[in-house]
């Protein structure tokens, strides 16, 4: 049976939609973190997602983005973003005129429509607080030489102070995984529990969307996990959630590289998602020396 909807209905996020949508973007070749059920389904309440089929090759999502500025631009309100083949330059000027814009524009489809839309007065600009952040598995997994060398020494000092174990997360390790998650939000503010919904929600779903990842021990003590997904028909690991208690110096560090260090052969690239424009996080994110960006462009009509 099918639950997705062809456009211009919408269908509204729910797990009816898992297969079909699943098996899509398995098959996508753009790299992007966000183009996967999963990350939809995850921040279906933050941004009111909904989905259509354009086509075999295409499929739409459209949102409502809280609030957020770009450049000066007012990016609260109505978005959508296109996964898999480029849509129709008239699709795409029906739906600005609707009052939308577009969102989490591929590179492949920037090169198709991008100076199209352009040359007809839209804008179209760079996303970097978007871009998804791209690391070799290997750098990460043998963090050799000198531009890794801070993080070999913080991997080297849990590793002399505790008596460290990797497993997998599996059926047995989710309930320690899970420890470790509510350690992790004792210590945010009351006010700001951060992505700890989403993160609890992701170890209850954890077999149903196949996702995979490692839980790390001190001293016989789950400390920290990572857990994610893999897409590019398995060329690329997803890290959708990293948690750790920080008291346990180093521990960030080795949960990174071990999780590096567990994933198959076949996986070339790690990608680390955004920074969302947080200068923190955009400078730790850079500390991992990444290879390349998966990037995203914004397409605003001149108007706005």
């Amino acid at each position: 049976m099918h639950y997705l909807l062809n456009f211009p209905q919408f269908s509204a996020i729910d797990m009816n939609l898992f297969p079909e949508v699943s098996e899509f973007c398995r098959n996508l070749d753009a790299g992007v973190s966000e183009f996967s059920f999963s990350n939809i389904y995850l921040d279906s309440q933050k941004y009111q997602y909904s989905i259509a089929r354009l086509s075999n090759d295409t499929l739409i999502l459209a949102g409502e983005s809280p609030a957020r500025e770009f450049e000066g631009i007012d990016l609260s309100g109505k978005f959508f973003s296109i996964m898999g083949a480029p849509p129709s330059v008239e699709l795409v000027e029906g739906l600005f005129s609707q009052g939308y814009y577009w969102k989490n524009m591929t590179a492949s489809i920037y090169e198709e429509l991008g100076h199209q839309l352009e040359q007809r007065g839209y804008r179209v600009l760079e996303d970097r607080d978007n871009f998804d952040y791209l690391y070799r598995r290997t750098d990460l997994a043998s963090l050799q030489g000198k531009s890794f060398h801070k993080k070999k020494n913080l991997v080297n000092a849990f590793t002399a102070a505790y008596e460290s174990q990797i497993k997998p997360l599996d059926v047995y390790t989710l309930p320690e995984a899970r420890l470790v998650l509510e350690s992790w939000r004792k210590t945010r503010p009351e006010d700001d529990p951060g992505d700890f919904t989403q993160c609890a929600w992701a170890l209850d779903h954890f077999q149903e969307f196949n996702f995979a990842g490692v839980l790390v021990y001190a001293d016989g003590v789950p400390v920290g996990f990572s857990l994610g997904e893999f897409i590019q028909q398995g060329r690329m690991f997803v890290v959708l959630f990293e948690k750790g208690i920080n008291s346990y110096k180093g521990v960030y560090q080795f949960v990174n590289r071990s999780q590096a260090l567990n994933l198959p052969a076949t996986v070339e690239l790690i990608n680390r998602e955004q920074d969302l424009g947080n200068p923190g996080l955009r400078q730790a994110k850079m500390t991992y020396r990444p290879v390349d960006f998966t990037k995203k462009f914004l397409v605003i009509p001149a108007s706005w």
